[in-house]
């Protein structure tokens, strides 16, 4: 997740300033998908899953594309609009904003470094930030292992209204790491270090500051070298909203601000905080089924042996509703499966857009899902969206 609000009184001032900010994101354009993916429309779940996502736009979710891979071969499809305000179909290949999936890839980072020696799972923060580690509570205590598994106890960023309330005040700037620890400096903890799984999107942007220390290179443009470029995935980008966006294929983002089940707004070119570690990746379906191979079956981003040791450090979260890894992975729904049946991979939520990736080891899918609404904020419309994930996840689960 990236922000959340206490109050209804801020989502009126988010609506004023809809119209008073310099627009970096521009209109969506029709798309036609051109990779080498073999796509098999008689994949025995297409039908189940076309009802379901019929079903969610006609309740108001504005747009949705899904890609399953199973051993029934890869089958995707979206349905409602890339773009309301100009009839834009939606498409498997409009982008989306992954929101905190980002984590997962950041967490893929982070073990590449790991393997070549660079940086230790158990290193202490203080290591590589040893200025910033006398800001954060409990600092010297922290290790990277608890950064990626969110048992840092460190304060979250996106609960903090002073920040919130600074991100309103100009939802175009770009926010540097910097800025932002600002607001969380001497914060108190929600935890020991190590003590309890707490999830903080602090973590991840502290995660990137280290890279960052190790490498002198920002961690957006190591995600494209080591992750995006290698693997292919050419309409993956991470934007910090410093520039305008570079493709025109992106689908607008919404949510219904006033939360009255009236007309939805976009909200497409308001920035939340973006490009700072926990949230910043954009994508396609197609490029996140890319990136899960690799991860999950491939085994190339991370290696099996070190693998298994993130698989092994899972720890559930305090509703029991996840568990969380030493690899930046979740395993979720932990409420909906049986104690066998597993869902690794990270859900994402901005307050525009949504998305899933998840590989279920047990039949052998990986499951990509966007959606160009978003649930970071409370509203009627964002909790479809919420049961919508659900349903499509117990479907593949099948």
């Amino acid at each position: 997740m990236a922000i959340y609000f206490k109050n209804y009184i801020l989502l009126l001032i988010v609506f004023l300033a809809i119209g008073c900010e310099e627009k970096s994101i521009q209109p969506s354009i029709a798309c036609q998908s051109n990779d080498n993916i073999s796509v098999n429309i008689n994949h025995p779940k297409a039908a189940t899953i076309q009802a379901k996502l019929e079903e969610y736009i006609a309740k108001g979710i504005p747009g949705v594309s899904v890609l399953v891979s199973d051993d029934d071969g890869i089958y995707r499809v979206s349905a409602g609009y890339a773009d309301l305000e100009n009839n834009i179909t939606m498409q498997p290949c409009h982008i989306n904003k992954l929101g905190s999936v980002t984590k997962m890839m950041m967490g893929a980072l982070v073990w590449q470094y790991i393997q070549d020696g660079k940086l230790g799972i158990n290193d202490k923060m203080s290591l590589h930030l040893p200025d910033l580690t006398q800001r954060i509570t409990n600092g010297n205590e922290i290790t990277v292992a608890m950064l990626l598994n969110h048992t840092s106890g460190i304060y979250d960023i996106s609960r903090d209204l002073g920040y919130n309330l600074a991100v309103v005040n100009d939802f175009s700037k770009s926010w540097t790491s910097e800025e932002i620890l600002n607001y969380i400096e001497d914060k108190p903890a929600t935890n020991l270090p190590g003590e309890l799984v707490s999830y903080s999107n602090s973590n991840t942007l502290i995660l990137g500051m280290i890279l960052e220390k190790i490498t002198g290179r920002q961690h957006g443009d190591l995600l494209k070298e080591k992750i995006f470029d290698p693997l292919g995935m050419r309409s993956t980008v991470y934007y910090d909203y410093s520039d305008d966006f570079p493709y025109n294929t992106l689908a607008q983002g919404y949510l219904d601000l006033n939360n009255d089940g009236g007309a939805i707004q976009n909200i497409s070119q308001l920035n939340p905080g973006s490009g700072n570690g926990y949230t910043g990746v954009y994508s396609t379906v197609t490029d996140m089924y890319v990136f899960m191979n690799a991860l999950m079956r491939d085994k190339t981003l991370t290696t099996p042996e070190n693998l298994d040791l993130i698989f092994d450090s899972m720890r559930l979260n305090q509703r029991g509703s996840w568990k969380s890894s030493i690899g930046g992975i979740h395993d979720e729904y932990r409420k909906i499966f049986e104690e066998d049946m597993h869902a690794y991979g990270h859900a994402g939520g901005d307050i525009g857009y949504s998305a899933n990736l998840s590989y279920l080891p047990h039949n052998n899918t990986i499951f990509a899902a966007t959606y160009n609404y978003g649930v970071n904020l409370p509203s009627a419309l964002g909790e479809e969206v919420w049961s919508l994930m659900e349903e499509l996840m117990v479907i593949m689960a099948e």
